[in-house]
C-alpha cells in the first residue's frame, strides 16, 4: 500500500485538494482519497511531492502507424500541403515500422498516458498493442469514394479487426475518415455496423476549410489531390451546407462520437452536433494544428461543451512528441483564459469517457487503477503551466 501526497491533487471529480492524499494498494488500485483540508501531519511512509498529482492521461486521437514519419514532413498552411507530403514521403519510409510504433508506445507512457484512440489502416501496430500497458481502443479507417467498393472496403476492415482480436489488442470499431472520403454507400454501412455493435466512432472533423467547400461544389486543393489519388467521383453528395451537417444523417445517433480537429467549426455546427448526437466528444490536436495549417480552434466556441471536450497528440508526422502535457500547454498559452482545473478534466475523465474506459480509468477514485501522475515545475501559487511544465509517473 502507498500514500502519495502533493501540494494538490486533481481527482476528476471535483475542485484541487490542497494536500491531499492518494491511497494506492500494491496493484496500484485506489483505495482511499483523503482530503486533509490543507493541513498534512506527518504519516508513516507517506510520500510527498511538491506539484499537482492526477490521473493518468488519455490521448483521444493518435495514428501510430505514422510513427515512422517523425521529422519527415515540414510544417504547412493547409491540409491539402500536408497530404500532398505524406502521399510523397510515405512512399520512403521504412516498411518495417514496428520499431517506431515500440518507442512511440513508450514515449506515451512515460508521459503519463494510460489510454489511447489511436487509429489504424492496417495492422502493423496490434501487436505492440498487445503487449502494451497503455489501454487501446483502435479505430479501424475506412475510405474511398467508390461506390462500387463500399462492400469490399467494409469486408476488409472487418478482417483486420478480427486481427485486433487475435491478437488480444484492446477494443475497436469501424469509423469514417472524414466527411470528405467516403462514398455514400460506404458510410452507410459503417454507420449500420456501428449501431450493431454499439462501438465508439471517430472522424476527422473540420480539419480545413476546404471540407466545406467540397460539399458545395468549390475545386480547391483539397478537391484536387482527392482527384489526383483517384478519391474523387461523381458520387459525393453536393448539400451546399457544412462538412459537419453534411455528414449528420450517416451517423449514428446513439454511439459515441469522437469529432477529431474542429479547427474551422462553427457555433452552428457545434449547436447541430448538441442536437443531433446523445454522446458526442470533441477532440483538439493544438500542436498538430499548428503544425498543419498554422491555426487552432477557436476554443471560446467549445466552452459550453466543456464537459465534451478531450484532448489528442495526432501523429509523430505532424508533432514532435506524444505529450498531452504539451499539448495543454500550449492550450493555455494560446488560451490563457483556461483554468487548469479544464485542461486537466479534458486530458483524464473525458478522454475515459470518450472511449468508455471510465470504469477504470480518468479519475481518483475507489477501485479505479487510473495510474498517477505527478506535475511539477508549474507556478504553483497561480496553477499555470509554463513551458518548463514537466510530467512524472508515479504510479
Amino acid at each position: 500500500m502507498r500514500k502519495i501526497s502533493a501540494s494538490y491533487i486533481f481527482t476528476s471529480t471535483g475542485n484541487f485538494i490542497k494536500n491531499g492524499i492518494i491511497v494506492i494498494d500494491s496493484n496500484g488500485f485506489v483505495i482511499d482519497v483523503i482530503d486533509t483540508q490543507g493541513e498534512l501531519k506527518e504519516i508513516a511512509t507517506l510520500e510527498h511531492y511538491n506539484g499537482i498529482l492526477c490521473p493518468g492521461f488519455v490521448n483521444a486521437h493518435c495514428h501510430l502507424e505514422l510513427s515512422n514519419m517523425h521529422k519527415m514532413l515540414d510544417k504547412s498552411e493547409n491540409i491539402a500541403g500536408f497530404v500532398k507530403q505524406m502521399i510523397e514521403k510515405r512512399k520512403f519510409t521504412n516498411s518495417d515500422s514496428e520499431q517506431s510504433i515500440i518507442i512511440a508506445d513508450r514515449q506515451m507512457k512515460e508521459n503519463g498516458i494510460v489510454a489511447c484512440g489511436d487509429i489504424s489502416n492496417t495492422e502493423k501496430s496490434f501487436k505492440v498493442k498487445a503487449k502494451s500497458k497503455i489501454n487501446y481502443y483502435t479505430f479501424i479507417e475506412v475510405l474511398g469514394l467508390n461506390e462500387n467498393d463500399a462492400e469490399n472496403i467494409i469486408s476488409s476492415a472487418k478482417e483486420i479487426a478480427n486481427k485486433v482480436l487475435e491478437e488480444n489488442a484492446g477494443k475497436y470499431s469501424i469509423s469514417p475518415h472524414a466527411s470528405y472520403s467516403l462514398s455514400v454507400p460506404l458510410l452507410k454501412k459503417v454507420k449500420e455496423n456501428a449501431e450493431l455493435t454499439g462501438s465508439v466512432i471517430s472522424f476527422h472533423n473540420q480539419e480545413s476549410k476546404e471540407e466545406s467547400e467540397i460539399f458545395a461544389n468549390k475545386p480547391n486543393s483539397l478537391s484536387k489531390i482527392l482527384e489526383n489519388i483517384g478519391l474523387n467521383n461523381n458520387t459525393f453528395p453536393i448539400t451546399n451546407k457544412s462538412s459537419l451537417e453534411s455528414l449528420l444523417p450517416f451517423l449514428p445517433t446513439q454511439n459515441n462520437i469522437l469529432l477529431i480537429h474542429n479547427v474551422f467549426t462553427k457555433k452552428e455546427d457545434i449547436s447541430l452536433a448538441q442536437k443531433h448526437f446523445a454522446k458526442h466528444f470533441w477532440v483538439f490536436c493544438p500542436k498538430s494544428n499548428l503544425f498543419i495549417s498554422n491555426k487552432l480552434p477557436d476554443i471560446s466556441l467549445f466552452l459550453a461543451d466543456s464537459d465534451k471536450i478531450c484532448i489528442g497528440t495526432d501523429s509523430l508526422a505532424s508533432n514532435n512528441s506524444l505529450s498531452i502535457i504539451e499539448e495543454i500547454t500550449t492550450l493555455q498559452t494560446n488560451y490563457p483564459q483556461l483554468k487548469l482545473e479544464q485542461l486537466l478534466q479534458w486530458s483524464t475523465i473525458n478522454g475515459a469517457k470518450a472511449l468508455k474506459f471510465d470504469d477504470k480509468l480518468g479519475s481518483f477514485e475507489k477501485g479505479k487503477k487510473p495510474g498517477v501522475n505527478l506535475i511539477f515545475n508549474m507556478d504553483l501559487q497561480n496553477l499555470k503551466l509554463t513551458t518548463s511544465t514537466e510530467i512524472k509517473v508515479i504510479a
